[in-house]
């Protein structure tokens, strides 16, 4: 940085202070701001791409999203991981639908794919094989394909997963419930 820079900067702070008037947000702002990175508004940008891939409408989509606050909503399946289930529409890729939480460091444990799988990141960071999925991506995996993989980053991994079921290399490793 050169003195012309500092003293363009001082000139623009000495600018602004005598010119601009600090005003209050509108009213309702900070309401807003709250809404639309909080409960189902934080996968707005996501919403479209997710009703096609699941095959749900926006009313049902979004009941399905807000389960993702309510701790009643989740069992846990393995350390650092829980789950819930929910019903795709008859257009989704496969029959059975779930949303994975992972916490940040924890491993969702290797098991093997009975059916293809799509899985959709909802939010965080999905790492398997030493590759990184961010919110939006879309993972496919084979019948018969055997994987696991982890949250990357410090904040929990959601996922939504269609799948044709699952098998766990080591059963005890999950435990699973089948039912809503």
């Amino acid at each position: 940085m050169s003195a012309d820079d500092g003293a363009l900067d001082d000139f623009f702070s000495a600018w602004a202070e005598a010119n601009v008037a600090a005003e209050a947000p509108p009213s309702g702002a900070r309401a807003r701001l709250l809404e639309a990175v909080s409960g189902v508004g934080r996968f707005q940008p996501l919403l479209g791409a997710l009703g096609r891939l699941t095959d749900l409408g926006a009313a049902t989509l979004s009941a399905v999203l807000a389960r993702i606050d309510q701790a009643a909503s989740w069992t846990d399946g393995a350390p650092g991981v829980s789950y819930f289930h929910f019903t795709p529409g008859p257009g989704a890729p496969a029959p059975a639908a779930g949303i994975v939480r992972v916490r940040p460091g924890a491993v969702f444990p290797r098991h093997r794919h009975l059916g293809p799988e799509v899985g959709f990141v909802l939010d965080g960071v999905l790492v398997e094989n030493g590759q990184r999925h961010g919110a939006g991506s879309v993972i496919e995996s084979a019948a018969g394909s055997e994987h696991e993989f982890a949250a990357g980053g410090g904040r929990d991994l959601l996922i939504v997963s269609l799948h044709g079921g699952i098998a766990f290399a080591d059963p005890d490793a999950f435990r699973l419930v089948t039912s809503d």
